[in-house]
This record gives structure tokens, C-alpha cells and sequence, in this order.
């Protein structure tokens, strides 16, 4: 099993790098953010561009793999996004990675419960993502408050035994 995260395109560079840069040091496989214009209650809260966000964490990661969570062509034409794909891509690859490769991925919140209220609440999410044959599960990046509101420790405490 390979164990990510996902951080949602909230926070200033200054702020979302140390982020990305941590989730690698923390040893997660993949670290996604999503594309979407905004996310439910964070409607009326910051909300970054994708392929910028993904392409600066590309320019400071070395290993981890990285990339969209959900990504609609309801809102994106497919030619440009594709340019914007192909040019992260090239930053990537530039220094030596390979593009995302997708097998069976799990978003372990997306059931309404968060993975990292808790070490049983993971262990647990995680367990049954294995059974059901899932390859890789996401977990979101702790919140102060809101949606996905946890406590880093315990984020910490799941890379130290899961990755």
C-alpha cells in the first residue's frame, strides 16, 4: 500500500511550500491538490490556481510523485489544459522524474468521516481501502479549522509509521 496526501490550493507559496516539501520528507508516495474552482464550505476562502501550484511544487520536490485529485473538463478546455499537463510535465521530467502513473487510488475523506481525526480512524480507512484491493489511499493535509480540521502530530505520527 502507498500512503498520500492532498493539499488543497489554499495557501500562500510562502506558506504551501513548506507543505509540499514536508509531505516528501514525511516519505508520502503522492501528494495531489485539486481542480476545481473552489471546494464546498471554502467557497468564500483563497482558493490557488492548480498547474501553477503544481508545477512550483514540482521545482522544489525531487521524488514524490504529484498531481491533480479530480481535474473536469467542465470548466477547463481540453487543449490548453493539456498544454498546462505537457508543461508540468517538462518541469518534471526536466529533472529526471517521470510523469504520474495512476493505479488504484482511494481518497480515504471522501466518506464523510476524516482519516486523521485519529492513528484508529487511519489504521482503520486504510485496512478496508486494502481489502478492496486499492494501491495507493490520500488523506487531506490538517486544517486549523473547517473541513478536514486535525492536528499535524497526528499526520506526522502516520508518516512515521506508514511511509
Amino acid at each position: 500500500m502507498r500512503f498520500g496526501i492532498v493539499i488543497l490550493p489554499q495557501d500562500p507559496w510562502s506558506v504551501a511550500r513548506r507543505k509540499w516539501l514536508e509531505a516528501e520528507q514525511y516519505g508520502f508516495d503522492h501528494a495531489f491538490t485539486y481542480d476545481h474552482l473552489s471546494w464546498r464550505s471554502l467557497a468564500d476562502e483563497p482558493w490557488n490556481a492548480t498547474i501553477p501550484t503544481l508545477t512550483a511544487a514540482a521545482a522544489v520536490t525531487e521524488r514524490i510523485i504529484l498531481g491533480t485529485c479530480v481535474s473536469s473538463p467542465n470548466f477547463r478546455h481540453p487543449v490548453p489544459f493539456a498544454k498546462d499537463v505537457a508543461t508540468v510535465d517538462d518541469v518534471v521530467s526536466g529533472d529526471g522524474r517521470d510523469p504520474v502513473t495512476i493505479d488504484r487510488y482511494l481518497s480515504l475523506d471522501s466518506g464523510g468521516t476524516y482519516s486523521l481525526q485519529s492513528m484508529d480512524a487511519f489504521e482503520d480507512a486504510v485496512g478496508r481501502a486494502a481489502e478492496l484491493g486499492f494501491t495507493d489511499v490520500i488523506s487531506h493535509w490538517p486544517r486549523e479549522n473547517g473541513i478536514y480540521s486535525g492536528d499535524e502530530s497526528i499526520l506526522g505520527t502516520v508518516a512515521a509509521v506508514f511511509t
